[in-house]
């Protein structure tokens, strides 16, 4: 029987000598026993707060060549049994006499080998099965025969005899990856072996060298396999609290098959919802709460990373989002920017985390003293309706990398339609819209209204007469006058248009083809309306007939890009959008198979008739590949005949591949066609309104790019307000109806501003107890500002 109810049972065992002499059987253990507990199993089991995502599942074959810890190793040399630790033949190596070519020096080496063989493997042995009293005779075993050796730098041979050296796993660490409930007295004991010999801080700092865990150290081990004591006796032990793991497991890029928790032990405890420890280790005056990893990231970022869609995991990172921001008390750690100059903020619109982009737009902190980690503010209420300040802080394109820009441009985010509904992002466009976009959409319409007409008028009671290219023109009459400035005009503005397009052309991101055919797709028509129109002038001027079939191209291009100016109004936007999906998603695979049908059967059929006669009275209608590829093509849309050519070589065969060929196509595509294009256009209006509304915010963004940088700081929309000394932050007012929660007590309320009126930019007024508001450039009517109803 064990002596403890939860040790393991053998299936087989090997004889040792415990410390009272008699022979004991080490327990081996069971695969069955091997079952995850709340203590020893993996964190991704047994996190609170952690849930299986059943709609993802994502598996590929593993990049890493070694496990983390394992007792399924490879037997790299001949003879297995010199293995002193996993994966580590060269470790049973002991000392080298003074003259290993004497015999009595052989016969020692032999001697010793025989006496102290496969002491290392012992060692790790005993630590990962949890036997204290073996572990405690092979270290005084360990320490008498360093003391036998003379000569011998102490630290660094107890170092080599508790490392492995190809992984730089120590056997704390060892013993941390194989809990069992000795583990706690194991490490204890191992901890005083170390600060005995003056090893503590080298022993207890030893990180992995292997390439797939790179830097993780045992204060990892221990918070990963959730060992609170544990933890807390390394940590008293001196274990360094800011080391970090940077090993490609734990690399974001490979997220799919490794870890990523922010390298460090507190952002490890944070990921993997620990408050117990993240509350030890932020205690600890030696952790530095702003440390920040190999990619810039800090410990906000990581758990913005960790985060996933769906409602126990969000639950878990908002809660210890709080908990690190209001105990380090310091705003600044959520402003901090990684490598790519983002703030956590940036990084959750960027990854599409929904949940917690709207939990950190919304954050709300009652208390007075924390109230400045705040991004929204409470100002007044009155029953159910409350008027709150949202802070704009990397929110408005006033800054880079600003979140409105993130959720727009970035077409990898597949829920943007969804996150442009969060506040305050839906009131900022909305206002943006009403202030001054609007305005400047009607002009641009009508401004290309303009130009269309006058391109259409001027080309078509262009000079028809049988002289020279170019007609001159007699100005003589008004109509020559006319004629005249429409063209100047339409040359000037296909110019403007075309440079205009070609700069945002260029600032595009090659590497982006999804965003350039879903949403920059009217830059690209719009540039080349505009240079066919271009080239049509040079081609005249030059006197070439060309110039013609540019002009009949422009022309129908610039009507076909009004469609554009659609957005503007939700109706008629969406049915653009649905056209654009259409074409992008289904016509154009249509298209490409389509085309393999006709040329391959075109080809079949023309090869089958035979040449004509010279009279040429008995010619078929697909005597060459072009006439068979057009007599296919009216086949498709029904306006073929399905006639036996007689003057093929073989009449039947040549009416069997016709019979196909419409099967194939006329019956076939078209009608996946038609079905695919219902499902599509079935699946956008179930999101129109949210498509919509993305179309214009790009819109809206495009038309502020364009504004002069005085233009643009005058239509800025928000108002500046003091959240604390020398904190002053640029927030929107949003009034909101919330029947759910007015009932609730709201803290730190002013009373009812009334109407938000122009002020002076200088005067800046606390949001927290001025009963008026420095508003800067917003509405001049509060009934302006639209109500958002929760």
């Amino acid at each position: 029987m064990n002596a403890h109810s939860k040790e393991m049972v053998p299936l087989m065992g090997r004889r040792t000598t415990a410390p009272s002499g008699n022979s004991v059987v080490l327990t081996e253990k069971r695969p069955a026993d091997l079952t995850p507990t709340k203590k020893s199993a993996h964190f991704f089991l047994e996190i609170e707060g952690f849930e299986p995502n059943p709609t993802v599942t994502k598996t590929s074959p593993p990049i890493f060549s070694k496990p983390m810890d394992s007792n399924i190793r490879q037997c790299i040399s001949g003879n297995c049994d010199d293995m002193d630790s996993p994966q580590s033949p060269q470790d049973d190596v002991t000392e080298t006499p003074s003259n290993p070519n004497s015999p009595s020096a052989n016969l020692a080496k032999e001697e010793q080998r025989q006496k102290k063989k496969r002491l290392k493997k012992r060692i790790f042995a005993a630590v990962s099965e949890g036997c204290v009293g073996e572990l405690r005779e092979l270290l005084q075993e360990l320490q008498e025969l360093c003391k036998r050796r003379r000569g011998l730098d102490v630290s660094d041979f107890l170092m080599h005899k508790l490392t492995a050296s190809d992984t730089g796993k120590t056997c704390l660490m060892k013993a941390l990856l194989n809990i069992n409930p000795n583990t706690k007295e194991i490490v204890r004991t191992l901890l005083a072996f170390a600060e005995e010999n003056d090893i503590l801080d080298r022993f207890i700092n030893a990180e992995y060298t292997e390439e797939a865990y790179e830097g993780q150290t045992a204060l990892n081990i221990a918070i990963e396999r959730r060992q609170g004591d544990i933890t807390a006796v390394l940590i008293a032990a001196g274990a360094d609290v800011n080391a970090h793991a940077k090993g490609v497991f734990f690399n974001p890029k490979y997220q799919h098959e490794g870890f990523y928790f922010g390298e460090t032990p507190l952002a490890l405890a944070a990921c993997t919802n620990q408050p117990e420890i993240v509350q030890l280790l932020m205690e600890n005056e030696q952790t530095d709460i702003t440390s920040q990893d190999s990619r810039g990231n800090n410990i906000l970022h990581a758990l913005v990373t960790v985060a996933e869609d769906f409602k126990t995991q969000n639950d878990f990172v908002k809660r210890m989002y709080d908990m690190i921001l209001l105990r380090s008390g310091n705003w600044e750690l959520e402003t901090m920017r990684n490598n790519d100059g983002l703030t956590p903020l940036q990084l959750a619109a960027k990854m599409g985390k929904a949940e917690i982009l709207k939990y950190i737009l919304s954050r709300e902190i009652k208390e007075k003293p924390l109230r400045s980690l705040s991004r929204k503010f409470t100002d007044w209420a009155y029953g159910p309706v409350s008027s709150s300040l949202y802070d704009l802080t990397n929110v408005d394109t006033t800054t880079d990398n600003s979140v409105l820009e993130i959720i727009v441009y970035n077409t990898n985010i597949d829920n943007r339609h969804e996150m442009l509904t969060l506040e305050p992002l839906h009131t900022l466009l909305h206002m943006k819209w009403k202030k001054f976009a609007k305005y400047m959409f009607f002009l641009s319409f009508c401004f290309y209204f303009f130009y269309n007409i006058t391109l259409t008028l001027v080309s078509y009671y262009r000079p028809r007469e049988d002289e020279a290219l170019p007609h001159p023109l007699a100005l003589t009459h008004k109509m020559s006058w006319l004629q005249l400035l429409g063209r100047m005009f339409v040359l000037i503005w296909a110019t403007c248009i075309s440079v205009k397009e070609g700069i945002a052309i260029f600032l595009l991101r090659p590497s982006d083809l999804q965003s350039i055919l879903s949403d920059a797709w009217f830059h690209f028509v719009f540039f080349v309306q505009a240079v066919l129109v271009i080239l049509s002038v040079f081609l005249y001027l030059f006197a070439y007939k060309e110039y013609l079939a540019c002009l009949v191209l422009a022309m129908a291009l610039g009507w076909a890009n009004m469609l554009y100016y659609t957005r503007g109004f939700q109706s008629m936007g969406m049915y653009s959008v649905m056209i654009q999906k259409v074409i992008l998603h289904d016509v154009l695979k249509f298209l490409f198979v389509y085309i393999l049908f006709l040329l391959g059967f075109g080809v079949a059929l023309a090869s089958l008739i035979e040449k004509c006669s010279k009279d040429k009275k008995d010619c078929s209608s697909y005597g060459s590949f072009s006439d068979a590829v057009l007599e296919l093509f009216k086949l498709t849309i029904g306006l073929g005949d399905l006639n036996i050519q007689q003057n093929s070589t073989y009449p039947i065969l040549f009416l069997f591949l016709l019979i196909t060929y419409v099967i194939l196509t006329f019956v076939l595509l078209l009608n996946m066609l038609i079905a695919l294009m219902g499902e599509t256009v079935e699946n956008v209006s179930k999101e129109s309104e949210r498509i919509w509304r993305l179309q214009r915010a790009r819109t809206i963004l495009e038309f502020e790019k364009m504004l002069p940088e005085w233009l643009r700081s005058r239509f800025r929309m928000g108002e500046l307000c003091k959240v604390a000394d020398e904190d002053f932050r640029l927030c929107l007012r949003i009034n909101e109806v919330k029947w759910t929660e007015w009932k609730t007590h709201v803290s730190f309320l002013n009373e009812d501003p009334g109407p938000i009126r122009r002020t002076d930019l200088n005067k800046i007024q606390d949001s927290s107890r001025s009963n008026s508001k420095t508003t800067l450039y917003a509405f001049d009517e509060l009934d302006e500002f639209p109500e958002t109803s929760v």
